[in-house]
């Protein structure tokens, strides 16, 4: 009785183990909890954040034309600026004392100035339309160029979305955009992350979406942001929760998978000065929240 005992606890420990190893392997983990800040019922359906300094963040939500200062000490919004009526606004990019702003529909809100009193608005249509579903928007500073990722449809109707999604790029030179993809997410790429043992760590939806062999099963991009350090592209999906990493040419790097129910629905990404890792999750029936990851 006593061996079979001890053989129970030994497997046990080994269990115990090999799920932590698993565990640590995810990617990207909380810290704590204390990592989560709630955000205030204007900013329920937060689309996306970036850093204007360390405690200060912009950040929009998908109805209303609004850029809000978020402070993350106070946790209360200390400004807001009406730049358009209200639709749905995805992602932002800022550029010196310029913030981008992206719909849906692929038009481009210029907002220069955008910490003074007046700031001054110009928008740029696309080729791009509410069916492509753009979600992704990142100031790309070695190329001078925004980079806009679609979360259904590519542009072109010859570019098959079980294949590769689309990033495309509006350069800010000549104010134009290019109807080539500047970046192709490929399935192949994040298919092959999940070989052998690597298939125990993901999940089962995961997994499936892999085996459907469609992109649009496995990521749908909700948000872009550059790593201040690395100059990695990284790529936050919407679903299967997880961020794919992309290196500066647009070749894919790697995968970082997280989890928890603080993730209640990313839809942005945002990198501070520290190189800090944060996620903002749109609230449904709970209230929006920022998270801190450790990257």
């Amino acid at each position: 009785m006593n061996k079979l005992l001890l053989a129970f606890l030994i497997i046990a420990c080994a269990s115990c183990k090999n799920k932590k190893e698993r565990d640590e392997r995810k990617g990207p983990v909380l810290d704590s909890v204390s990592n989560v800040i709630e955000v205030p019922k204007d900013l329920k359906e937060i689309s996306d954040l970036t850093f204007v300094n360390d405690s200060l963040v912009a950040a929009i939500e998908d109805e209303k034309g609004i850029l809000y200062f978020f402070d993350l000490s106070s946790k209360k919004i200390v400004r807001e600026f009406v730049f358009a009526d209200d639709g749905d606004y995805e992602d932002l990019a800022q550029k010196g004392d310029t913030m981008y702003v992206v719909k849906a529909n692929g038009t481009i809100y210029e907002i220069a100035k955008f910490m003074s009193e007046h700031p001054q608005v110009t928008y740029y249509k696309t080729p791009l339309k509410s069916k492509h579903d753009v979600e992704g928007l990142a100031y790309d500073a070695k190329n001078n160029r925004l980079l806009l990722s679609v979360k259904e449809k590519n542009l072109d109707k010859n570019h098959d979305e079980k294949e590769f999604k689309s990033i495309y790029q509006f350069t800010l030179k000549d104010m134009k955009f290019h109807e080539e993809p500047a970046i192709k997410i490929y399935l192949k790429d994040i298919e092959a992350q999940f070989k052998g043992d690597e298939l125990l760590e993901a999940s089962k939806d995961f997994l499936k979406a892999i085996g459907n062999k469609n992109l649009n099963e496995v990521i749908k991009p909700s948000a872009l942001a550059f790593h201040p350090k690395t100059g990695q592209l990284y790529v936050l999906s919407s679903i299967n929760k997880f961020i794919l990493v992309l290196n500066a040419d647009g070749s894919f790097s790697s995968v970082k998978r997280f989890n928890g129910a603080e993730f209640i629905q990313p839809e942005g990404i945002a990198f501070n000065a520290k190189n800090e890792l944060y996620i903002s999750n749109e609230g449904r029936n709970k209230k929006g929240n920022i998270v801190k990851l450790i990257d």
